[in-house]
């Protein structure tokens, strides 16, 4: 069977090589996978009895002339084609072409200003280029050049005037449409492999799918050119980002307008990781984290909370901070995380959909303030990453235990300071951070975007923009922001309060004892635990309980004085209770204290004197029999010879074996 090979197909056909490809890789000709007659390489070869019936004539009827097809050497050589006049408008050229059009505009009036002059127009010509050439020594000038550009001048081709050379493949590529496909299939992917292994991965595939395509794919080079150039950023951050990067990179948002905004009328919260090795008070190193409320209209930290991790506790304390100096705002805006979506400080937030369990009023409720949640997964919902970035680059990088974001940001030295101890103290980091926030980062410039304020230090702008501070004294802050549990019956030791996974009991022994089982909400101060406030379920306030400590000691413990202290309070408990109940018949009179046995008995005597009474009706029907039947019925219930017993003997005889 006579086979041709890709090219000769094409020659055959009319076709070009790329498309009699196309027509073979889309299946429109059978085509097998056969060794190349010259390189013996795997490669497409089409039989010629699949051809249709014309081409098979043309194909026999070279071969009955003697005339051979194009040797198969030249192959790789494409036929040159009738270049396309390309042409554009002003506005469809750059900047640097409008340039250089202009320029040879410029030299076009010039130089016929100058051939106008001369009789001899070739001695003109010649004169006016070596004047140009000394020139624009950057620019190639010859007289056909300068002929060329005088057509495209007289003929209003602004376009015409520039040079093209080195841009006429521009925006082209020379790798097969198939196997860009595949590259890009793989590089566009979410684990961001690099163009090295895509590269080598798209030949591979190439040898596999398309190995005709092989010898057309260039170099590495040629994709890495065309990824910057055909693939629009947006695609690459999709692609190989996700989502969320797109969102936070390529889609347009929404800017915030802070002309109507007020100081205190909005605080914006977050969490933020300090960036220092520090040791706690068991000397272990670890870091800290920074709980901060900050004032969206000026940019003042109004309060702030340095703790071992994020919690709702670090929240509240930051919050309480910041009302103590600056007064309570109107709303505050904060990201979704739990120490913010809790049941008692803020709510549950969009978790409330599916939680039914009724919770007791919340601790920005008691202050007034509207709590407001950003969208979930927004990176520009945080305006207060910038101000920890301010934190991290002036208030962190002065430690010697700086760290640094990410490893790469971390200091060779940090090993040895951490190996030698050099590192700062917790309480050292704290009590920094408290003189370097009023005395040096709330007194630098305000950097908003209101320019009326250019000029003014943040809390400048805060004490010019303050209209209205609400307050509440110390003693009733300290109970609106207070914690609240879910509602719990009270319990045989009390109420209690998780924190940390630790369960922290109160109790007091008369009101315990006096309300076991009734729900109650548990309100306490996260600085000071040694009480709690229990309220009912209306809110309305009912005890305070102290501490009941001494219930909580070691599964194995040695201390006997723990086990005596507990033991103590357990009986003190059993002796209330038991007095309790002396005291509940105290009040009865020897009499009056029946068992209810007597009382029952007596109730049953008495209804049956005074209410058990038959009362027979007036017709009464008598009911005879005949004589034999009597007789009969005589002999069956032993009339005749009936046994007597004698009870009394009996007992008598009952008595006499006792006493045996």
């Amino acid at each position: 069977m006579d086979y041709l090979t890709v090219k000769e197909y094409a020659e055959l056909s009319g076709y070009s090589l790329r498309h009699a490809r196309r027509v073979i890789t889309e299946g429109k000709i059978d085509a097998e996978q056969r060794p190349h007659p010259q390189n013996k390489k795997m490669c497409y070869m089409i039989p010629v009895s699949a051809l249709p019936e014309e081409l098979q004539g043309k194909y026999y009827g070279r071969i009955k002339a003697g005339i051979n097809l194009p040797a198969l050497k030249d192959d790789k050589k494409p036929l040159k084609q009738q270049k396309k006049t390309v042409s554009k408008t002003l506005e469809e050229m750059s900047e640097a072409e409008r340039q250089e059009a202009a320029k040879w505009s410029g030299i076009i009036k010039e130089w016929l200003d100058i051939r106008s002059q001369y009789e001899n127009k070739a001695q003109a010509d010649t004169m006016y280029i070596g004047k140009c050439q000394l020139e624009h020594p950057d620019m190639q000038i010859s007289r056909d050049i300068l002929y060329r550009k005088l057509r495209a001048y007289k003929a209003n081709d602004t376009y015409g005037l520039v040079d093209k050379r080195g841009g006429h493949n521009k925006g082209k590529s020379s790798i097969p449409g198939q196997v860009w496909d595949a590259f890009l299939w793989y590089w566009l992917d979410e684990n961001q492999p690099s163009v090295s292994l895509c590269y080598r991965n798209v030949i591979n595939w190439t040898e596999q799918f398309f190995p005709e395509l092989v010898e057309f794919i260039p170099s590495e080079r040629s994709f890495r050119r065309h990824i910057d150039s055909d693939i629009n950023y947006a695609l690459k951050v999709l692609m190989r980002n996700g989502e969320k990067a797109f969102s936070d990179r390529c889609l347009p948002y929404m800017m915030r307008l802070y002309d109507n905004l007020e100081a205190n009328e909005c605080w914006i919260a977050d969490n933020h990781t300090l960036d220092i090795q520090s040791l706690d008070d068991d000397s272990k190193v670890h870091r800290l984290y920074l709980t901060a409320f900050l004032d969206a209209k000026t940019g003042v930290l109004t309060g702030w909370n340095i703790t071992d991790s994020p919690s709702s506790q670090s929240t509240m304390l930051a919050l309480k901070h910041g009302i103590s100096r600056f007064g309570a705002p109107k709303s505050i805006y904060v990201d979704n995380g739990r120490e913010f979506l809790n049941k008692d400080f803020g709510g549950m937030g969009h978790r409330k959909r599916t939680n039914t369990e009724e919770l007791p009023s919340t601790i920005l409720q008691r202050l007034g303030i509207e709590m407001h949640n950003a969208l979930v997964c927004n990176a520009r919902a945080k305006p207060v990453e910038r101000t920890f970035g301010t934190v991290k680059g002036q208030f962190s990088k002065v430690f010697s235990g700086y760290c640094g974001g990410t490893i790469l940001e971390r200091p060779q030295s940090l090993k040895r300071r951490i190996k030698n101890g050099e590192l700062p103290r917790d309480y050292e980091i704290r009590d920094f951070f408290d003189a370097w926030i009023d005395g040096d980062y709330n007194l630098q410039p305000y950097g908003g975007s209101e320019i009326c304020y250019k000029g003014m230090s943040r809390l400048e702008v805060w004490n010019k923009t303050c209209t209205a501070v609400r307050q509440a004294k110390p003693e009733e802050l300290n109970l609106m922001l207070m914690r609240s549990s879910r509602a719990q019956k009270i319990k045989r030791n009390g109420v209690y309060i998780e924190m940390f996974g630790e369960k922290i009991w109160y109790m007091d022994i008369k009101q315990t004892v006096e309300n076991l089982q009734k729900k109650v909400y548990v309100r306490y101060d996260p600085a000071d635990l040694r009480t709690a406030r229990l309220y009912d379920e209306d809110d309305r306030y009912l005890f305070t309980w102290k501490l009941a400590d001494t219930l909580l000691i070691d599964y194995i413990t040695e201390k006997k004085e723990e086990i005596a202290d507990g033991e103590k309070l357990i009986s003190t408990v059993g002796r209330f209770i038991k007095n309790q109940a002396k005291g509940v018949s105290e009040n009865l009179s020897t009499e009056q204290r029946i068992t209810m046995f007597d009382m029952s008995l007596r109730k049953a005597q008495q209804n049956k004197l005074d209410n058990f009474k038959i009362e027979l009706p007036t017709n009464i029907i008598p009911i005879r029999a005949n004589e034999s039947e009597a007789e009969e019925y005589k002999k069956a219930a032993g009339a005749e010879g009936a046994v007597i017993i004698d009870l009394n003997k009996m007992a008598r005889n009952a008595e006499k074996r006792k006493g045996d």
